[in-house]
């Protein structure tokens, strides 16, 4: 099937948004709201056309990806932003398509962790703290509550998770969509 004038018009909105996102993130380690706003208002739009994927796909879409990356911001693995542009992605990916998004963002940013580990210097810092977290956790399944669960350190050094994110979401599209 070929790809069609909406399909193009879709794909450059997504493609104008991630690749931006990216540039900030690399840059600034931010994602301005501003830029994530647009995305939105853009996905939204696009899916209430004849041609979209519907309102009620589009925002479940949204809400499985703010869910999903929201519980990685609580456990500080990833920054607001990249909470925002996962929400912003799913509107444009829409549900269920959303739930496979994020779990190829998920190992697209596992590969680019390791990478920017060991890039940085830091691959036997994340080694020990992925060791503790585990030990911690086995720990607590055999034997209930641990006297005090140990801190790990947060390296200033920040991947942006932002090219995670469009890396799984490419992965999904040139997956998925028609081919030109």
């Amino acid at each position: 099937m070929p790809l069609t004038l909406f399909d193009a018009v879709s794909l450059t909105a997504l493609a104008t948004l991630l690749g931006t996102a990216i540039w900030h993130d690399a840059l600034a380690r931010r994602i301005p709201n501003a830029l994530v706003l647009w995305g939105a208002a853009t996905a939204l739009g696009l899916s209430l056309s004849p041609h979209g994927l519907g309102l009620g796909s589009a925002l479940a879409g949204g809400m499985v990806g703010f869910l999903g990356f929201g519980v990685l911001y609580l456990l500080r693995m990833v920054g607001a932003g990249d909470v925002k542009l996962a929400a912003a992605t799913g509107l444009f990916v829409g549900h269920p398509d959303m739930l496979w998004v994020n779990l190829l963002i998920l190992a697209a940013g596992g590969v680019l962790s390791l990478v920017w580990a060991l890039s940085t210097g830091q691959l036997g810092a994340v080694l020990r703290n992925l060791q503790s977290g585990l030990l911690m956790w086995f720990l607590k399944r055999q034997h209930g509550a641990v006297g005090h669960t140990a801190a790990f350190p947060v390296s200033r050094t920040r991947m942006p998770y932002a090219v995670a994110i469009g890396m799984g979401t490419a992965l999904h599209v040139f997956n998925t969509w028609p081919a030109p």
